[in-house]
């Protein structure tokens, strides 16, 4: 099976419902990934250098990262392992015996595959976006801060989502391009009760999280479209207690110097190999030219889904200002 997402034709031994087909397209073209998941007894080599690991709230590790040989080594303790060769061109997945398919699925295009997008020196940012009639509009900040809740509200008012959690960007010809990813984005509980309504569908991100998956009816045409032009980057930032306290429950937006900006987007830049220093060095180079051609607003959200409006009206009059 042939799939487009993140820029990428990739082919699939397993069905990946969660994107679009490409079947139809580019049949001669050559896929730039292979998915499959590990043969029967097939064991994945000890690493022999671990790179960086990330832990939950908890405590507990969630995914470390390990470089090897053949490539790179991608754990999720209890969850599965990901094996990646070196020119990133292969993803052999294993995951535990009684893991279900959803939440393999989710792991490998919302946590996986936006690491492995450096290999193919692709940049990646941190982000939600939507498509609005001044060019893309990207939300990335923090976890907990609404990107996705932002992006389902301007769904729901006819802006299509172009991204979720991953969003690739390209510096050409003076201006800063996104490539869609795929139409999904999770939400919680308590923003699907407030937000959706009968404008997509629901499914299952994984076993472990009362998350869904909201797919929007009628997105799939945008997955093979051509990159766009970015107008905004919006960094989300929830307002401390003393600000509610103080009635400062507005959204409010501040315009970031080029330095500031860097520094704003900087840990929300995808990237696999830290020890990479040329590749370290690409990514400070990118952001310089992202950051030359797109205005970065600090953007202040409250918590409150009755904001969202505001939030909204507060975007459009920001992109009027050139």
């Amino acid at each position: 099976m042939r799939y487009r997402v993140y820029g990428l034709l990739l082919t699939s031994e397993m069905a990946l419902p969660e994107l679009t087909s490409a079947a139809g397209a580019e049949p001669k073209a050559s896929a730039d990934l292979r998915i499959r998941l590990a043969r029967h007894g097939e064991a994945f080599p000890s690493p022999s250098q671990w790179l960086m690991s990330w832990t939950l709230p908890t405590g507990e590790r969630w995914l470390s990262v390990a470089k090897d040989a053949g490539g790179y080594l991608l754990q999720f303790p209890e969850l599965a392992d990901f094996s990646v060769d070196a020119d990133g061109r292969e993803i052999v997945c294993l995951p535990e015996p009684e893991l279900p398919p959803h939440t393999m699925r989710h792991l490998l295009l919302d946590q996986v595959l936006p690491l492995v997008l450096t290999i193919h020196g692709r940049k990646a940012l941190h982000a939600s976006a939507v498509l609005t009639p001044r060019g893309v509009c990207a939300f990335t900040g923090p976890t907990g801060t609404g990107k996705s809740t932002l992006a389902a509200s301007l769904l729901r008012t006819g802006y299509p989502v172009l991204s979720d959690d991953c969003l690739v960007l390209e510096a050409k010809d003076g201006q800063v391009l996104a490539t869609p990813a795929y139409p999904g984005l999770r939400l919680r509980e308590d923003a699907l009760n407030a937000l959706c309504d009968d404008f997509g569908h629901l499914r299952s991100v994984a076993h472990y999280t009362s998350k869904r998956r909201l797919i929007p009816d009628g997105q799939g045409s945008y997955l093979l479209g051509q990159a766009l032009p970015v107008a905004r980057i919006y960094s989300l930032v929830r307002p401390t207690e003393g600000e509610a306290e103080g009635g400062i429950v507005a959204p409010r937006i501040q315009r970031l110097s080029p330095q500031e900006s860097l520094v704003e987007l900087l840990p929300f830049l995808f990237h696999l190999a830290v020890t990479d220093r040329a590749m370290l060095a690409r990514h400070f180079e990118f952001l310089d030219q992202v950051v030359s051609h797109v205005p970065v607003q600090r953007l202040w959200v409250p918590s409150s889904f009755t904001s969202l409006l505001a939030v909204h009206e507060a975007i459009l009059l920001d992109l009027e200002d050139p």
